[in-house]
């Protein structure tokens, strides 16, 4: 999907915007707002620029600077070394002398992943308003439902053929209550100018559903058949498609991560699909509305 965000942002990137930071004691303290503070990539200057225009906020107001604003990769640490990263197909081990090596790189194989020690970290790369002309900021994160909020809105925009680059988005935080964490704060984004979302800051489906025959009926698809495959070494099915300029889509069902509903319906039912992702040269469907049942 374009160009490497870091490769693009290398040399560009001005700081880290976070929403929380070590305190005196070396303990995690979390914020409910976006801070700027001191660390091997954000100077005293990012911290001074950031300060002078924002008191604590919320919420930011943001451009993106290419169509994939989020790298998502795998680490591992052990105390506060980082020992071990990767990107679910190759990783970089470190050893206790600092040696690195290539290994292989598959969370549903790992132990530590399995174990949740080895997590997903999103880095979001964007433009601050009323800071345009002093570089790229980079917001890190490792809230996995806020990993997957982000990337299903990036994901939804460029299926949609929509220019991140070109409007003004949010981004924003929900608090979320944790038996074990207190208040967790999940960040998510949205196209500034539209209203769609709940209490929790969420994209509202049911809204979408019920306004389905509202949507751009060039997104519909007509299915035309299924077939087994493999992806990924993984039993998957394959549907294909005709959209309505009747042209023939492949689209793939994955066990994991995908609605499966659709595999009880018959040739000739209609869908309307919500969440699309590419892994390697596969389309995967993950979420969308059935429109109609073909008897």
């Amino acid at each position: 999907m374009g160009v490497n965000i870091q490769e693009f942002a290398n040399n560009r990137v001005i700081g880290n915007v976070k929403i929380g930071e070590r305190n005196a004691k070396d303990i995690p303290v979390k914020y409910g707002y976006f801070n700027v503070h001191l660390d091997k990539m954000t100077s005293s200057l990012a911290v001074e620029l950031f300060n002078e225009v924002y008191d604590k906020p919320k919420k930011l107001k943001i451009r993106f600077v290419n169509q994939n604003p989020m790298d998502i990769h795998l680490e591992r640490y052990s105390g506060k070394k980082r020992v071990c990263y990767g990107n679910n197909k190759e990783a970089i081990y470190i050893d206790e002398n600092g040696k690195k090596k290539k290994i292989k790189c598959n969370c549903k194989e790992c132990d530590y992943a399995l174990g949740n020690e080895c997590k997903f970290i999103g880095r979001l790369y964007f433009i601050l308003d009323k800071l345009e002309d002093e570089g790229i900021w980079c917001y890190p994160t490792g809230n996995q439902n806020g990993i997957n909020k982000m990337l299903k809105r990036i994901v939804r925009a460029n299926r949609l053929g929509e220019d991140l680059t070109k409007d003004w988005y949010e981004l924003f935080l929900t608090p979320v209550p944790s038996s074990y964490k207190g208040i967790n704060y999940v960040p998510d984004i949205r196209k500034l100018g539209v209203v769609n979302s709940k209490t929790d800051g969420t994209t509202n489906i049911q809204n979408q559903n019920n306004s389905i025959n509202n949507q751009n009926k060039k997104n519909f698809l007509l299915i035309t058949g299924f077939e087994k495959a493999k992806v990924e070494n993984k039993e998957a099915t394959k549907i294909i498609f005709k959209d309505t300029d009747s042209k023939n889509r492949e689209l793939y069902l994955m066990p994991e991560n995908s609605k499966q509903d659709i595999v009880n319906l018959k040739v000739n039912s209609v869908i309307y699909p919500l969440s699309i992702s590419t892994r390697n040269d596969f389309a995967i469907l993950n979420d969308y509305k059935i429109v109609k049942i073909a008897s």
